[in-house]
């Protein structure tokens, strides 16, 4: 358990990271709202395993979250 909490990132420190000028609950909302609406990225996550109300993210998901956003 201790080595996947190491390879994961918190969800809203990568929302932060995505709109730096928003709050933290705002960031998240936008976050959240730009995973469902971006065309085929919630199916993306979706099969590895993304689950709508995590607070994790994987270093996988983390990576098809930059190949549909681009990097932060």
């Amino acid at each position: 358990m201790r080595n996947r909490k190491k390879n994961a990132l918190q969800f809203g420190r990568v929302a932060m990271r995505y709109f730096p000028e928003c709050n933290y609950k705002t960031a998240l909302r936008h976050f959240r709202d730009e995973i469902t609406k971006t065309r085929g990225l919630l199916e993306a996550l979706t099969e590895i395993g993304y689950q709508p109300n995590q607070r994790t993210l994987t270093l996988r998901q983390m990576k098809v979250i930059e190949e549909f956003l681009g990097e932060p």
